[in-house]
């Protein structure tokens, strides 16, 4: 309540003192206008301090008059927008012992891979030997499963060596690559 007082009575005293800057008697001798703030010789543009004021020290540039109303009054305080940043929260790493794997061996040429561990929503990327992508798909439910591959692509991934590798890009965890040997 204390703080919203000294707010108040800031902003008041503020206002009184432009109030009395914009009223008081410029230094030329001409009357000011309370309603609009301005004098005669303010709204022409010709700005003439008098000889014999005496006080040049401290001059405002318009009036000629000494700037002492701004030592009287305190600024009121500024408030600050507080922004909080959220943190992003880093990825979990699977436990080896619930990362999607394959089941049996895989055989040259074979068109179906088996796989056991899968999470529903995981999205897996085949890849061969030289690191081309064969095929991508989305695991429909959980456990075991069975992926059907064309000729060409059973023939794609087989090229290159003696294995495939697979990534798991699961949510809420890291992405993890998992090897696939290729058996005669």
């Amino acid at each position: 309540m204390k703080k919203i007082f000294g707010y108040v009575l800031g902003l008041v005293a503020a206002l009184f003192a432009a109030g009395a800057v914009a009223t008081g008697a410029n230094a030329d001798g001409s009357s000011a206008n309370a309603a609009s703030g301005s004098s005669d010789n303010a709204s022409s543009g010709a700005v003439t301090p008098s000889a014999g004021a005496g006080d040049t020290s401290d001059t405002d540039g318009l009036t000629g008059i000494a700037d002492t109303s701004s030592s009287m009054v305190k600024p009121a305080r500024k408030t600050v927008k507080r922004v909080t940043i959220k943190r992003i929260k880093r990825a979990k790493t699977l436990a080896a012992s619930k990362e999607m794997r394959g089941r049996l061996h895989y055989r040259k040429d074979s068109r179906d891979i088996l796989f056991q561990k899968g999470k529903k929503g995981a999205e897996v990327e085949l890849f061969n030997r030289k690191g081309r992508e064969v095929k991508k798909f989305r695991v429909a439910k959980n456990g075991r499963f069975t992926l059907k591959l064309t000729k060409k692509q059973a023939k794609k991934l087989d090229k290159g060596g003696k294995y495939f590798r697979f990534a798991v890009h699961q949510k809420g965890y890291r992405p993890y690559e998992i090897r696939y040997n290729i058996y005669k």
